[in-house]
């Protein structure tokens, strides 16, 4: 029996000591990979500096930089650059504070050492610190985490960030929240309070890197966004998803704003809501698009002639695209006032234009006569009044219960309703006791139709 145990113990600890080692060679070869994948995408450019290896951990440091021209030409050249240290210890057994078993725990920080003479925080933590945690399941736990920071001038003030999520194979879950931060720079101070984020993935890293598309949510809330003295945001709330029909392979791209309350200086609005899409997407297109924008990474420099390559890659592909006629659609757009509410939506997509040539891919006009939008849009009588009226007041510049003022709100409205730009008023079916306006808008072959009315745009 004793000989057994001592069997199972030398064995025990024969693989915690072989085993960091062929863990080592896979994370440092991974961690290449990494680096490989960051240079394949358009403006980044990562660098692996140094590699200090042991029998139980490494650390390394990789500069990452990234071309902020392709933001603003105007900072052609530029570039933003930070250096990041990573430091990993290898399993079975884990001497860390994240965890005694699994196969690595890295910490990947910046230390900021240039901002701190700008910016205030701990001495003892870096500016920007991110854990991962690999298991024995091939899942990877990560947490990230931003101190409090402030500045001498106490013109910002921020409470720390803290975020935790779980890599598999398939999937990305990832939470985090701060609790407030504020920037006062004299004239428009602005302080958010209570954010969230949280983000669901449903892909793997190679169709991540790929360009295509993939099932995935991300919500972004924020209690409240105050902006100067009279500007107020209550419950804001971002939501970003995307999809693909792996039959048809088209993809869909929702952005959708859902704001409680909004004040702006007298004015207030509750139920603001704004959700748009981008649909009929040809995944093929944009898997071709991410290949083609892998020849500018800093490894395949930008050349003189990548415009004529741009071109020449749209003029091959554009069919890709437009075959399925993509739309832009805002599914709804409405919201709440004191004296009344509105609602509206909008679809546009293209005719049967075939492939264009580079030339009329880029003319303006082309798109113009090519391109259908329907609009439909609603409004309570009292609030068009008033929207009306403040409009007018300020041409005349007159109060806004000025006699001469409603008489002219009256004038405008009576036009308009004459001329077929709106119709109305209307008794509404869930609100028996009001009324409201309306109009429905075609835009096609280079006129605008109101209420079957052509209004010729030439």
């Amino acid at each position: 029996m004793k000989k057994i145990l001592a069997v199972l113990v030398f064995t025990l600890v024969a693989a915690c000591l072989v085993a960091p080692k062929f863990i080592a060679s896979i994370h440092q070869a991974k961690l290449v990979e990494i680096v490989e994948n960051i240079n394949k995408s358009a403006g980044y450019s990562a660098t692996l500096i140094s590699s200090n290896t042991a029998w139980f951990g490494s650390e390394n440091k990789v500069q990452v930089s990234y071309d902020i021209g392709l933001v603003d030409p105007s900072l052609q050249g530029k570039k933003l650059e930070t250096e990041l240290l990573i430091v990993t210890h290898y399993g079975p057994l884990l001497f860390s504070r994240q965890g005694l078993m699994g196969l690595f725990a890295t910490d990947v920080s910046i230390t900021g050492e240039k901002q701190r003479a700008l910016l205030s925080w701990d001495e003892s933590q870096p500016l920007y610190q991110l854990v991962v945690i690999g298991g024995f399941s091939g899942n990877i736990k990560v947490a990230d985490s931003i101190p409090a920071i402030s500045n001498p001038a106490d013109t910002i003030q921020f409470s720390g960030y803290s975020g935790q999520g779980e890599l598999s194979a398939k999937e990305f879950a990832y939470q985090g929240t701060f609790d407030q931060l504020s920037l006062v720079d004299g004239f428009t101070p602005i302080k958010a309070e209570n954010f969230a984020v949280s983000i669901e993935l449903n892909t793997d890293l190679a169709t991540l890197m790929s360009g295509s598309f993939y099932e995935s949510t991300s919500d972004f809330n924020l209690d409240k966004l105050t902006v100067g003295n009279n500007t107020e945001l209550a419950g804001l709330n971002i939501e970003v998803g995307s999809e693909l029909d792996k039959d048809t392979q088209l993809g869909k791209v929702t952005l959708d704003y859902y704001i409680d309350n909004v004040i702006f200086a007298e004015t207030k609005v509750s139920d603001l809501t704004l959700m748009t899409e981008l649909t009929n997407l040809s995944n093929t297109f944009f898997m071709n698009l991410q290949k083609f924008s892998n020849n500018f990474s800093p490894s395949n420099p930008l050349k003189e002639n990548n415009y004529e390559k741009l071109v020449a890659f749209m003029q091959d592909h554009v069919d890709e695209l437009l075959s399925n006629k993509p739309e832009f659609n805002i599914t709804k757009f409405s919201g709440s006032f004191p004296e009344g509410d509105f609602t509206s939506n909008l679809t546009s997509s293209f005719a049967d234009i075939g492939t264009p040539t580079a030339e009329e891919f880029l003319s303006l006009d082309f798109w113009r006569y090519n391109t259908i939008t329907k609009a439909h849009f609603e409004i309570d009588e009292p609030l068009l009044k008033d929207l009306t009226e403040q409009f007018i007041a300020n041409k005349m510049r007159a109060p806004k219960n000025a006699p001469q003022v409603k008489q002219q709100v009256q004038k405008l409205l009576f036009s308009l309703v004459a001329a077929g730009i709106i119709q109305g008023p209307q008794k509404t079916v869930i609100k028996s006791d009001t009324y409201f306006y309306s109009s429905d808008l075609l835009f096609e072959k280079g006129q605008t139709i109101v209420n079957g009315t052509p209004l010729p745009l030439m």
